[in-house]
């Protein structure tokens, strides 16, 4: 004779519906592909980066703003690529695991608020960066001979 089977553990979590985990589960498939091509684009960026670098040592010597701007935006696109990466992992996660729904929640909703975060302040000093050279352009054109 078999012993009883242990109950299934059970905890005070939510757990989500098959329904609400197909709509979860789509979300983490198509937050995963965007994140694999944003992370693809930081690749090529890097490559970019990589030529303006050697371009600036070997040809000019002295010109590394393009090297530095491909740079900066290849550790931008990247950053978002991981972090977007990181939260459809734990979106999928919540489809596959039983009493950690709300634990991978939050862990995805801290990746993403995360990554808004960074997006806002590059928004921000992007716009402040606009406003200046806009100024100095109308700069140059007012003080300009003749």
């Amino acid at each position: 004779m078999s012993p009883n089977p242990l109950p299934e553990f059970r905890s005070n979590q939510y757990e989500f519906t098959d329904e609400q985990n197909r709509t979860i589960g789509g979300l983490a498939d198509g937050m995963r592909t965007a994140a694999t091509l944003v992370q693809l684009l930081g690749v090529a960026l890097l490559v970019f980066a990589g030529l303006a670098a050697y371009q600036a040592i070997k040809v000019e010597g002295t010109n590394w703003g393009p090297a530095a701007g491909l740079g900066a935006a290849t550790l931008f696109v990247l950053t978002i690529g991981f972090w977007t990466g990181s939260a459809a992992h734990s979106f999928r996660r919540i489809t596959e695991t039983k009493n950690e729904d709300v634990w991978h929640l939050m862990n995805a909703l801290e990746s993403l608020r995360n990554m808004y975060g960074l997006l806002r302040g590059v928004v921000m000093i992007s716009l402040v960066l606009t406003v200046v050279g806009l100024g100095l352009a109308a700069f140059a054109l007012v003080n300009r001979p003749g």
